[in-house]
């Protein structure tokens, strides 16, 4: 309840008093891949939506990450593997090794939804990442579908830079 009672705040603070972009996070780890996968690779992508919700800017970190190839936002609840709705990084079938931040200061739009499943517009995705219906996935030359996985979800920090 705290957290649906800080995004309302951060959706109902006017522009001018306070940056009212909404944040989404989410936290990779193998174990919520499915099935789990056991990994040392780790991960976190950090979302902020534009006021308007034309636009989201993110951060892709990964952590210990083997011959990764690349990663995606998913439409799909915890525990069920979802369609690729958002391209977030790759592709590349040799994979890199990535031990920190991979994408930064990357946008996506409308233009970018690539499956309906979770709607065709930024405001589709961006209800369906409230409604805990999104989770991001890094994929690696040994886990093709999937290496480490993680649930977006609201934060409580109302804007500020993606990175943090």
């Amino acid at each position: 309840m705290k957290s649906i009672t800080a995004l309302a705040l951060c959706i109902l603070v006017p522009a001018g008093i306070a940056n009212a972009d909404q944040i989404f996070k989410a936290t990779l780890t193998g174990d919520q891949e499915v099935p789990p996968v056991d990994t040392v690779a780790s991960g976190r992508a950090k979302f902020r939506v534009s006021d308007d919700l034309s636009k989201v800017e993110f951060t892709l970190t990964v952590n210990d990450g083997t011959r990764v190839i690349m990663s995606h936002i998913h439409c799909g609840p915890p525990g069920v593997n979802g369609p690729v709705v958002v391209w977030l990084a790759g592709q590349r079938n040799e994979g890199w090794d990535i031990d920190g931040e991979w994408v930064s200061n990357i946008t996506f739009t409308d233009a970018n939804v690539i499956e309906p499943s979770c709607g065709t517009t930024v405001a589709d995705i961006v209800a369906n990442m409230q409604a805990g219906n999104t989770y991001a996935n890094v994929h690696t030359v040994a886990h093709p579908g999937g290496e480490i996985r993680g649930l977006i979800q609201a934060t409580l920090d109302c804007g500020g830079d993606p990175a943090k």
